[in-house]
């Protein structure tokens, strides 16, 4: 299995508990690694779901029972009876499909670190600045996605602009998502780039400058969104901005 953080995500790990300072920069860091989680059964719709599907453990001293998360194969000492099986996803990912949990990153070493209540606060907020999504659809909130009214058409408009000019963006999708318990409307910006946090603030601006509403705008970079890339291919969104192909003489 290959390595589920980079290099800078294991040190970061074993500071951690040291201060407020070192453990801030550890969350920072996992909001963009890829971690390694135990599943009952490879992954499915209903109770194979991944928020339906993850192997929780107890800890013996005080009986708290947990997800264990690892943030490196080398932390995984052992082989699982099938069906159960190791998985890598998005640690963001995993803190919006499995809710409320507690999370114990590398609970088998000597320095397992606690994703508490605090804990994860700090990674939804890290995660919704760094402009990635903190939820996921699920059956008693699922999401809606359908195409956004006209009067957006100016926003578009200049969108579209400004890819052309700077030549940064080959795709975008403009659509209106509904979604939540309590359902609201928002309108998202979907890039078919890889996460760019300078890149979203920069779209951002000129959205709001064209008459976007910011508590209501969102941008989602749709290669590391699973769950927007399968609501726009359900709802037959197309993007409402194709970069040409280059014409071949």
């Amino acid at each position: 299995m290959a390595h589920a953080g980079d290099d800078h995500l294991e040190p970061l790990w074993l500071q951690a508990s040291r201060n407020p300072q070192m453990e801030a920069a550890f969350l920072r860091q996992l909001v963009h690694q890829r971690v390694v989680v135990i599943l009952r059964q490879p992954p499915g719709p209903g109770d194979a779901a991944p928020e339906r599907n993850l192997v929780q453990w107890r800890r013996e001293t005080d009986g708290v029972t947990f997800v264990p998360v690892f943030i490196c194969a080398t932390h995984l000492t052992y082989a699982l009876p099938a069906p159960a099986k190791f998985t890598q996803v998005p640690m963001r990912v995993l803190l919006a499909a499995g809710g409320d949990q507690t999370y114990i990153i590398n609970p088998l070493s000597v320095a397992p670190f606690e994703l508490r209540e605090r804990q994860r606060a700090l990674l939804r907020r890290y995660s919704a600045e760094a402009h990635y999504d903190t939820e996921w659809p699920s059956r008693r909130a699922p999401w809606v996605f359908q195409l956004p009214d006209d009067a957006l058409y100016p926003i578009a408009v200049k969108l579209a602009q400004w890819f052309n000019a700077t030549g940064r963006v080959d795709q975008a999708f403009l659509y209106e998502l509904r979604r939540g318990k309590k359902p609201r409307t928002e309108i998202v910006l979907g890039l078919n780039e890889s996460a760019d946090q300078e890149l979203a603030d920069t779209l951002m601006a000129i959205a709001v400058h064209a008459g976007a509403k910011t508590a209501s705008f969102i941008i989602r970079f749709l290669p590391d969104e699973p769950a927007h890339r399968e609501g726009l291919a359900q709802a037959g969104i197309t993007p409402f901005y194709q970069r040409p192909m280059p014409s071949r003489q």
